[in-house]
C-alpha cells in the first residue's frame, strides 16, 4: 500500500485500497489571518472489508505531532464528529491499529476573509 500524496488528499473523498475518507466541511474560514477558526467536522469512511482502523490529527506546525482520537474494531465503516480549533491546516489520517500503516488521509484547510496586517491605526480627535 502507499501513501496518499498532500495533493491527492485536498480531493473529496479520498480512496485508497478500496477506502473512502471524507470530512464535511473540508473548508474552515476565519475573520483574520492566524485567529483561529472554529467548526464542527464530521468524519466518515467507508471500506469494502473489515478492517481495524484508528484516526488520527497531524499538526504540520508541530512537526507531524499526532494524536489519535478514535479506533474502530473489525469494521466497514467508522463515524465521529471533531470540534476542530485551529488556525492552521489540519490533516486527518487512518491508519492500521497493527503495524501503523497509512491507508488514507485527507485535510481541513484553514483560510481567512481578511489578511492580518502589522500596521497600527492612529486615531486622531482633531
Amino acid at each position: 500500500m502507499s501513501y496518499i500524496p498532500l495533493s491527492t488528499a485536498t480531493k473529496n473523498p479520498v480512496v485508497n485500497d478500496n477506502i473512502e475518507l471524507r470530512l464535511q466541511p473540508q473548508q474552515c474560514v476565519t475573520l483574520r489571518q492566524g485567529r483561529d477558526c472554529f467548526a464542527t467536522i464530521k468524519v466518515q469512511w467507508q471500506k469494502t472489508m473489515p478492517q481495524s482502523l484508528c484516526l488520527y490529527q497531524v499538526n504540520k506546525k508541530l512537526n507531524d505531532q499526532r494524536r489519535q482520537l478514535k479506533c474502530w474494531e473489525n469494521n466497514h465503516q467508522g463515524q465521529i464528529n471533531i470540534e476542530f480549533e485551529s488556525s492552521e491546516t489540519i490533516i486527518y489520517q487512518l491508519r492500521t491499529q497493527q503495524g501503523d500503516r497509512l491507508v488514507a488521509q485527507t485535510k481541513v484547510v484553514v483560510s481567512w476573509l481578511h489578511k492580518n496586517t502589522t500596521r497600527r491605526r492612529h486615531w486622531r480627535l482633531f
